[in-house]
Parts: structure tokens; C-alpha cells; sequence
């Protein structure tokens, strides 16, 4: 059963999952090999229209879950009967704190600053980084600089490196996000990084395609 609603889940097919739940309502909470949830596979996959069906099936989220979705409620929950969640890790190497803001949800990661997470941890993947440097890459671009302003107001240090070097601030460079470079330089971003490859976030933003972006960062 795991296996078919994930490959549902991963193709997108919100009615299929549908039927799927009304059959056997107990499939929203199966777990894949590496112990992800639906939710969460849905949401990595950017299949939002699945994860809407899989939370209308009103499954009490664990506090991963209520991260990526912000549900603050129910994180608060998750936090208050286990408050060492918040140093755990999920099965695919992220904290609480990197995968809120990387879901762009301002209201978990307010929840999770205000509950003392720890703004250096480092994931235990292959990227080896640290909250800001997801929060940058995040995919939700509405509130991905709200975000990433909530981080650098607590204290997360804006030239931290990950796997390979770069900053922050090459990658928002490079996605061609002006507010979130903006908020970066605002907090101390160093234009004169470069990373391991000997690249500067102009040069990323070059290659992402935002000339105009790379002329203002050379410039300084």
C-alpha cells in the first residue's frame, strides 16, 4: 500500500490519492523506505495540490510535518510533549529549523526561533548546512526573504559555508532573488566570498542568468 500512494504522491495524481485515503484512510500516515511521510514526499516533490488532499484527511501531523506545512499548533504540540525535537534530525538529515524556512513558512519558523532551535546546525546530509543556507534555496519565493529576515534578525550568520563553499548569498545570487541578496547585505553578506571553486556570487548570479544582478554585486 506505501508503495502505491507514493508513486501517486510523486506523480502528482491528487484524485488517485484521493480515492486512495476514502478506501484506506490509514495510508495518508505510511512511511517510505527512508521513514518520510506522504506529506512530507509531497511536498519535497512540489505536488501542493497532494498535500492539500492529505491534510484534508485531518492526520495529526508529527513535528516535520507541521514544519514544512506550518502548522504552528501542532508543532507547539509535537514540542511541548518532546521538547528535544527541536535538536532532532529527520530521516533525510534536516532540523525543524532548516526545513520550516525552507518551505518558506514564516509561522513555524518564528515558533521554532522563539523556542530556542539552534541556528548552527548543521544538517547530516550531503550539503552539510546550516538553517539560512536552506532557507535561501527554499522554492516558496513569496515568503522565502520573510523568512530568511527572520533568520538573520535571530542571529544566523550570513557568510556561513556549506558542502563545497558557497554562502548564502551565491545562492540567492544565482536564483536571481534581489530581496532576499538585499536582506543578505543588509546583515553582513561578504560580496568578496568565493566558493570552493573560486566563484563569487556574481559569478552565480551570472550564471543563473541575472546579468543585472551580477554588475550590482561587482560593483559592491
Amino acid at each position: 500500500m506505501s508503495d502505491d500512494i507514493f508513486d501517486l504522491v510523486q506523480a502528482g495524481d491528487v484524485e488517485a490519492v484521493e480515492t486512495l485515503i476514502a478506501k484506506d484512510p490509514g495510508a495518508v500516515r505510511a512511511r517510505n523506505a527512508q521513514g518520510l511521510s506522504t506529506i512530507q514526499m509531497a511536498y519535497f516533490s512540489g505536488q501542493h495540490a497532494v498535500v492539500d488532499v492529505l491534510l484534508a484527511a485531518g492526520p495529526e501531523l508529527d513535528a516535520f510535518e507541521a514544519a514544512i506545512v506550518g502548522d504552528a499548533g501542532q508543532l507547539a504540540a509535537r514540542l511541548d510533549d518532546d521538547p528535544e525535537l527541536l535538536s532532532a534530525y529527520s530521516p533525510d538529515g534536516w532540523t525543524l529549523l532548516h526545513l520550516a524556512p525552507w518551505a518558506g513558512q514564516p509561522a513555524t519558523t518564528r515558533l521554532l526561533l522563539d523556542r530556542g532551535a539552534d541556528l548552527a546546525a548543521v544538517s547530516t546530509n550531503a550539503l552539510r548546512n546550516q538553517p539560512l543556507n536552506a532557507a535561501v534555496a527554499g522554492p516558496n519565493a513569496e515568503t522565502r526573504t520573510a523568512c530568511v529576515r527572520l533568520l538573520l534578525e535571530a542571529g544566523a550568520d550570513a557568510n556561513n559555508r556549506q558542502e563545497r563553499g558557497n554562502t548564502p548569498l551565491h545562492t540567492s545570487a544565482h536564483l536571481g532573488d534581489t530581496d532576499t541578496v538585499e536582506a543578505l547585505l543588509a546583515h553582513g553578506a561578504d560580496v568578496e566570498l568565493r566558493s570552493d571553486d573560486g566563484k563569487s556570487a556574481a559569478d552565480y548570479a551570472r550564471e543563473g542568468g541575472h546579468e543585472e544582478l551580477a554588475a550590482e554585486l561587482e560593483a559592491g
